[in-house]
C-alpha cells in the first residue's frame, strides 16, 4: 500500500443492493465502511466501486457524493440502456439524483464488458500457455474496440480477474509481465501502451479530458436490471427469501433504535461504559450493513448461507437490545451481560421491538418478567420501560407474560394501569396494556408487589377473556379508536375493503413459471409470454390447418364434406359476399378468438395442462377441438385463401394485443371461491382471518395503536414454481411513488414492458394516487393497470437460472409479508411512514430504575428526528435528519435539553464521512428535506 501497488476502492462495509437498502443503511454502510478502513488500514478513498450490484438507485450519487467521494465505478446496466451510453461515446458520466437538488453530481466510470477477464485465455489459474502474439492480439482488439465507447482521451481500463482468481499468482503475473514487456517492442503496438494501473492512476489520467470537455448528465436510475433482451429481467430478486429481507429490516430497526436511545441516556448524563456500548454498537451496525449485501437481501445464497445471515442478524438484534438495557441502567458488568448477548441461546425475553409479530417462532414478541422477579410467593418486581425516538409522542401495545396472579400494574406515580387483555396461560399471565410515550422519550410501567401498591388490583382479579369471537362469514366489520372497515368477500378471493367512502379490493395472485420453458430462479422472473407463445402456436398451428382443409375440400362448392346435401345460402360474409366485408368479419373473429383463447389459457385451463402442453404432453386435447372448429367455420362460411388468412393473422394479432395489454391476466386468483372470515374482537386488536389456500392465510387488523392504518397481513408458505403477489386496486392513477428513507421516486412502465420489467424495488412505502401502502420489509411493486398496485411477497423455483447462484432455489420457509394501507387519503405518507417504521422498543428493568417520562429534545424543532451518533470519550457526535426543509437554531435545539447536560462553545458541522472531515463553526445550519449532517457536541456532567 505504502509503495502504491495496492489500493483501497469501494470503501463502504459492503457493496449493498440499492434498491431494497433504506436511506439510513446506506449512511451506516458508508459510515462502517471508513471506520473499518481508517482503524484497521489507515485508509481511505474516493472510488466508489458498485460493480455488481442488480442495479443502481439514484440516492447512490447523493449519499457518495456527501461523503467524500468523487468518482463511483459500476459493472451493471439494463442493455438498451449500456447500448444507448455506448453509441455515444459516454460511458464515462456525470450521475446526479435528480430527487435531491442541488447536490454534488458524481463522476461515473461504467465498465463496458462485465468484470472478469478479457478472455479464458487469461485464466492462468487453469492454464500454463502464456502465447504473447495471442494475448497481445486480444488486448489489442478488445482496447480498439472498447475506446470508442467512452470520450475521447483515448485510455482504456481492461479487468483483469474477479472473484475467485489469482489462486497461481505468480504465474499470472509472470505472464502479464512478459506482455507488457513485449507490448514495448512489438510492431502493432508503435500506437498504444500497456501497463499496470490502480483506479485512480486511470482516472488521474482522464481527469484533464474530462475537465475540459462537458460530460454526458445522468438524472435517473437505472432500474430495472436487464443483462440481456427477451425478458431477462432480475425482478425475482424483489420476492426471493422474504423472511431474510423481513429480519434485516427488524434488525435495522432495533439497531437504529439503540442508537438514538444511547445518545438521548448520554445527553441526560447518565453514566455508563459509552466505549464498551459503541464497540458493541458497531458490531450490530456491521451485521446489519452485512445484511443488506448484494447476494443477502436480495435472497440469492445458498441455503448454508442464509442460515449464517439469519444467525448474524438474530444475534445483532440480542446484542442491541442488550446495549438498549445497560444505557437505561447502567451496570457495573456491562461487558459481561453484553458478551452473554452473543450466545444464540441467551434468554431475550427481556426486551423486544413492539413491531415484531411471532414469524417462525424464533422471533420474540413480548416480554417476559421472569419467575426469579415475580411470583405468587415473592414478586420482587420489576419496570417495563417503552422508548421513542419519533419527534412525535407514540401509542404502543406491551405484551407482556408474568408469573403471579398477585402482581399489580401501576405507572411512575403508583396509579394503577388498566390492562386491556390478561388471560391465564398455563402457570403465567398474558397481560396486554397499552403505554402513550412521549417524544424522544420514554415511559415506564412497574409491576409490582400488591403489598406495595394496596389501590391497584391484582391480575388474576382482571381476567379478560380472549377476544370475542364471530362464526365464519362472509362478512366482517372492524371498529378500533373510532375507525370503522367494512370487509366484503367477493368472487375469486377478493376482499372489498370499504371506510371512510373509500373502497379498496384486496386480492392474493400468483404467477405459474414454467421450468420447462424459460428458468425463472433466484434472479430471474419472466413473463409467460414464451409458455403461452408455445400454447398459441399449437392453438394457431390447428387453426390454420383446420382452415387450409376447408377450403382444399370445398373449393369451387357451396357444401361441407360432411353437410353435402344441406345447402348453405350464400351472405357477405361468404364466397358471394362483398370482399372488405368478408375480411372485416374474418378478422374480427380471428381478433375475438385470440383473445378469449388468451383468457382462457390464462385463468382457466389448469396449471399441470398447460405445463404438459408446452412439453408435448396431451397436445391433442387442445389441437382436436380447435381444428375441427376452424374446419367447421371454414366450411359453413367458405372462405377462400385470402380470408383464411386474414383470420390467422388477425388471431396471432388478437393474441399479440391480448399478451401485451392485458398483462393482469397473467397472473391467476389464488382461489376461485369467496374468503369466509373468522372474526376477533378486543380492545387492542380487531381481526378478520381468513384461508386462501392451505399454505396462504390473510388477516386483516386493526390495532388500537395505528387505527388509521389497516393491516392486510400475508402468511405465505409458497408453493414451487409460484410467485406470489398482494393485488390491492383503488383509483385511476397509474404512476407510483416510491419512498427510500429520503425521497420519492416516481416509477412508471411502458404499456408494452413484459410484467417482470414492471417490478420496482419499494424499500418502506409505495403510493399509487390516494392508496398509500406502507410495509415493513423490502418488496417489489409493479402497477399494470389504473389504480392497480401488485405487491410480490414469496417465490420458490425449482430451476436454474444460470447466474451468480447457479442452482434452483426453493424457499420453503414460511415469510409473513404485512402491508400497511392508509385509509385516509389526505395523510402525510412519509410522516406516516417514519410512525410504522420507527417502532418503540420495551424493556425490563429493575424496579428501582429511575425512568420518568422526559424527552431528550424538545419538539421546538419541527421535522427533525434523532439518526444515530459516534460516541467519543470527549464529545458527543449527533445526526439529525431532516424530513422538510428546515433552519435550525442551535440555541433552539438546546433549550429544552435535559439538564444534566452543560454546552460549552458552538456547535460544529461536519461532514457524516470520516473522509476529508472538515469542521466549520455555525450558530446555524440549513438542511434540506431527507438530508443528513453530523454534529459535534462538547458536554460536560453534572454527576
Amino acid at each position: 500500500m505504502l509503495r502504491g501497488q495496492w489500493e483501497v476502492v469501494g470503501g463502504t462495509y459492503v457493496s449493498p443492493d440499492e434498491g431494497l437498502t433504506t436511506w439510513w443503511a446506506h449512511n451506516t454502510i458508508v459510515d462502517a465502511g471508513h471506520r473499518t478502513l481508517a482503524t484497521q488500514l489507515n485508509a481511505t478513498t474516493r472510488v466508489g466501486w458498485q460493480i455488481d450490484n442488480f442495479g443502481h438507485h439514484n440516492t447512490v450519487p447523493h449519499v457518495l457524493s456527501n461523503t467524500g467521494y468523487s468518482w463511483l465505478v459500476l459493472g451493471r446496466m439494463a442493455y438498451r440502456d449500456l447500448y444507448d451510453f455506448a453509441s455515444k461515446s459516454t460511458l464515462q458520466f456525470e450521475w446526479r439524483s435528480s430527487e435531491h437538488e442541488g447536490t454534488n453530481g458524481l463522476r461515473t466510470h461504467f465498465l463496458a464488458e462485465h468484470y472478469g477477464l478479457p478472455s479464458t485465455a487469461f485464466d492462468f489459474d487453469h492454464t500454463n500457455v502464456c502465447d504473447e502474439d495471442v494475448l497481445l492480439g486480444e488486448l489489442q482488439q478488445l482496447a480498439r474496440r472498447h475506446v470508442r465507447q467512452y470520450p475521447a482521451h483515448g485510455h482504456v481500463l481492461i479487468m483483469m480477474g474477479d472473484d475467485f482468481r489469482f489462486v497461481r499468482a505468480a504465474r499470472a503475473f509472470g505472464c502479464l509481465d512478459r506482455l507488457i514487456s513485449a507490448s514495448r517492442k512489438h510492431e502493432s503496438w508503435r500506437d498504444m501502451k500497456l501497463q499496470y494501473s490502480t483506479m485512480t492512476e486511470y482516472l488521474d489520467s482522464v481527469q484533464p479530458h474530462l475537465d475540459a470537455h462537458a460530460m454526458r448528465v445522468h438524472g435517473g436510475d437505472f432500474y430495472p436490471y436487464q443483462d440481456k433482451p427477451v425478458e431477462q429481467y432480475w425482478s425475482g430478486i424483489l420476492g426471493s427469501r422474504p423472511y431474510l429481507k423481513w429480519l434485516v429490516r427488524d434488525t435495522e430497526q432495533i439497531v437504529q433504535h439503540v442508537e438514538a436511545l444511547v445518545a438521548m441516556q448520554r445527553m441526560r448524563g447518565t453514566r455508563a461504559a459509552w466505549s464498551t456500548l459503541e464497540l458493541h454498537l458497531e458490531f450490530c451496525r456491521k451485521q446489519v450493513a452485512i445484511g443488506y449485501h448484494h447476494d443477502a437481501i436480495t435472497g440469492t445464497c445458498t441455503d448454508d448461507a442464509f442460515a449464517d445471515y439469519v444467525e448474524r442478524l438474530r444475534t445483532a438484534a440480542r446484542v442491541a437490545l442488550r446495549i438498549g438495557h445497560v444505557a437505561l441502567q447502567p451496570v457495573d458488568n456491562a461487558e459481561q451481560q453484553i458478551s452473554a448477548a452473543y450466545n444464540a441461546d441467551q434468554h431475550i425475553g427481556s426486551a423486544y421491538n413492539t413491531a415484531t409479530r411471532d414469524v417462525d417462532n424464533a422471533a420474540r414478541d413480548w416480554l417476559e418478567i421472569a419467575p426469579a422477579q415475580c411470583t405468587d410467593s415473592a414478586c420482587v418486581g420489576a419496570a417495563v420501560v417503552v422508548t421513542n425516538t419519533l419527534l412525535a409522542a407514540q401509542d404502543v401495545v406491551v405484551r407482556l407474560r408474568v408469573h403471579s396472579g398477585s402482581a399489580v400494574l401501576v405507572d411512575e406515580t403508583g396509579v394503577a394501569v388498566q390492562p386491556v387483555h390478561v388471560q391465564a396461560v398455563d402457570s403465567a399471565y398474558s397481560v396486554e396494556f397499552v403505554v402513550s410515550v412521549p417524544a424522544l422519550g420514554a415511559r415506564g410501567v412497574v409491576v409490582g408487589n400488591r403489598t406495595l401498591y394496596a389501590d391497584a388490583p391484582m391480575l388474576r382479579d382482571q381476567i379478560i377473556t380472549a377476544a370475542q369471537t364471530e362464526q365464519t362469514s362472509l362478512r366482517a366489520d372492524l371498529h378500533q379508536g373510532g375507525v370503522h372497515v367494512r370487509l366484503r368477500s367477493e368472487r375469486n378471493g377478493v376482499v372489498r375493503i370499504e371506510s371512510g367512502g373509500r373502497v379498496v379490493r384486496h386480492q392474493m395472485r400468483s404467477y405459474f413459471t414454467n421450468p420447462y420453458v424459460q428458468s425463472s430462479g433466484a434472479y430471474i422472473m419472466h413473463s409467460f409470454n414464451l409458455m403461452y407463445s408455445i400454447v398459441f402456436w399449437i392453438f394457431g398451428g390447428m387453426l390454420a390447418s383446420g382452415l387450409a382443409l376447408a377450403w382444399l375440400v370445398h373449393v369451387g362448392t357451396r357444401h361441407i364434406l360432411w353437410l353435402r346435401h344441406v345447402r348453405v345460402p350464400c351472405s357477405p360474409i361468404g364466397a358471394n359476399g362483398t370482399s372488405t366485408v368478408g375480411s372485416v368479419v374474418a378478422a374480427a373473429i380471428g381478433s375475438v378468438c385470440g383473445a378469449i383463447s388468451v383468457f382462457y389459457a390464462a385463468q382457466k385451463v389448469s396449471v399441470d395442462r398447460l405445463d404438459d402442453w408446452t412439453r408435448g404432453h396431451g397436445v391433442f386435447l387442445l389441437a382436436a377441438p380447435v381444428f375441427c372448429a376452424a374446419y367447421v367455420v371454414g366450411g359453413a362460411l367458405r372462405w377462400r385463401k385470402r380470408r383464411a388468412c386474414v383470420c390467422v393473422a388477425s388471431t396471432a394479432l388478437g393474441v399479440f394485443l391480448a399478451l401485451a395489454l392485458g398483462r393482469a391476466w397473467q397472473s391467476r386468483a389464488m382461489t376461485f371461491r369467496s374468503l369466509q372470515f373468522t372474526v376477533e374482537h378486543s380492545d387492542v386488536c380487531s381481526t378478520a382471518r381468513a384461508q386462501v389456500t392451505e399454505g396462504t392465510s390473510v388477516e386483516f387488523r386493526l390495532c388500537a395503536d395505528t387505527p388509521y392504518l389497516l393491516q392486510a397481513s400475508t402468511l405465505v408458505h409458497a408453493p414451487n414454481n409460484r410467485e406470489i403477489i398482494a393485488r390491492l386496486q383503488h383509483g385511476r392513477r397509474r404512476t407510483l411513488e416510491l419512498f427510500d428513507g429520503a425521497s420519492m421516486r416516481q416509477r412508471r412502465a411502458s404499456m408494452w414492458t413484459p410484467v417482470p420489467g414492471t417490478f420496482y424495488p419499494a424499500p418502506l412505502l409505495a403510493r399509487l394516487g390516494e392508496l398509500s401502502v406502507h410495509v415493513r420489509q423490502p418488496v417489489g411493486v409493479s402497477s399494470l393497470s389504473a389504480g392497480m398496485l401488485d405487491v410480490l411477497v414469496h417465490r420458490s423455483m425449482t430451476a436454474n437460472d444460470f447466474r451468480g447462484l447457479k442452482r434452483p432455489l426453493i424457499d420453503k420457509y414460511p415469510a409473513r409479508a404485512t402491508l400497511f394501507v392508509d385509509l385516509r387519503p389526505d395523510a402525510d405518507p412519509v410522516a406516516v411512514n417514519n410512525r410504522v417504521n420507527t417502532p418503540p422498543l420495551a424493556f425490563v428493568l429493575p424496579p428501582h430504575a429511575n425512568i420518568s417520562p422526559h424527552s431528550a429534545l424538545h419538539s421546538a424543532v419541527p421535522h427533525l428526528s434523532l439518526v444515530g451518533i459516534r460516541a467519543e470519550s470527549d464529545s458527543v457526535d449527533m445526526r439529525l435528519l431532516a424530513h422538510r426543509s428546515t433552519d435550525i437554531s442551535m440555541h433552539e435545539l438546546l433549550r429544552n435539553t435535559a439538564g444534566a447536560v452543560r454546552v460549552h462553545g458552538d456547535w460544529s458541522l461536519c461532514n457524516v464521512s470520516a473522509v476529508q472531515r472538515t469542521e466549520t463553526q455555525a450558530s446555524h445550519v440549513h438542511l434540506r428535506g431527507g438530508e443528513q449532517a453530523l454534529f459535534r457536541l462538547q458536554v460536560d456532567y453534572d454527576r
